[in-house]
């Protein structure tokens, strides 16, 4: 068995207009250096993660074995399934709406993933990862 989830095209989408835009606004503030270096920086750091997740798009993968995580840039984490302490979904309240993460802690680590970031709910892949993990 193998799943993997990835970053949805339409979130991709969404950080290259971002960057089109702060680059239209460093090139707007041309004449103001210290606003020109700000839309610049938002520009490539945006940038920066939405080349990050064209080229690297896969944030989490399961199989027999135990799950891989995408660290960094371009890194990956291969965790087995002995590492992992606990998956759980944090769901709680935040101003106007609900805030859901999916959480994986392997003891000194404990990632978190949102449904932006994995193309699903994270209650979903909660189960799916709990039936790889029982060998289901």
């Amino acid at each position: 068995m193998f799943r993997a989830w990835r970053v949805p095209r339409p979130i991709i989408a969404v950080k290259l207009a971002g960057t089109a835009a702060f680059a239209l606004v460093a090139l707007w503030f041309s004449h103001d250096p210290s606003r020109l270096i700000v839309a610049a920086l938002a520009a490539l750091i945006v940038g920066a993660y939405a080349v990050r997740d064209l080229l690297s798009p896969v944030t989490l993968a399961v199989d027999a074995e135990g799950i891989l995580i995408r660290r960094g840039f371009f890194g990956q984490r291969r965790i087995l399934w002995g590492q992992i302490e606990r998956i759980r979904v944090d769901s709680r309240r935040r101003l106007a709406g609900r805030s859901t993460l999916l959480e994986i802690d392997v003891g000194e680590t404990i990632y978190f993933f949102s449904r932006y970031e994995i193309g699903a709910e994270p209650a979903d892949v909660a189960d799916e990862l709990k039936a790889a993990r029982a060998g289901e």
